[in-house]
């Protein structure tokens, strides 16, 4: 058996599993993707709202391209972490920048959250 791949600095933060690290930003991106989803279906539905300006309707197709961009990403994600070997690691001082307590614990890493997270809701005004 071989030693496990490390790619850590002296004093860094505990290890993470690489493709453990992958297979959650996978799927964190299909999260947003859903997400997105729900938004763009929102404000398409809005009653009440007149037909929206040529500028309007672009900026909805951004929409759009984002999610195409995030639905491409969660699977390449998935397939790097399949592709991974199993015991390479990365430095755990890649998550402190995470704003996200539930992104970082999803990915490996310890956890700041002292209240528990809210849930997605989304107002459209």
């Amino acid at each position: 058996m071989t030693a496990p791949v490390r790619i850590d600095l002296p004093g860094e933060a505990a290890p993470l599993d690489l493709a453990r690290l992958l297979g959650g930003l996978g799927h964190e991106l299909g999260h947003a993707v859903d997400l997105l989803r729900r938004y763009e279906r929102a404000v398409l539905a809005r009653t009440g709202t007149p037909a929206p300006s040529v500028g309007g309707a672009r900026e909805l197709q951004l929409i759009d391209l984002v999610i195409q961009i995030l639905d491409d990403l969660g699977p390449l994600a998935e397939r790097l972490a399949r592709a991974t070997p199993a015991d390479t690691c990365i430095p755990g001082s890649v998550l402190e920048d995470l704003r996200l307590d539930q992104l970082r614990t999803l990915f490996g890493g310890p956890t700041r959250r002292e209240a528990p997270h809210s849930g997605g809701h989304i107002d459209v005004f």
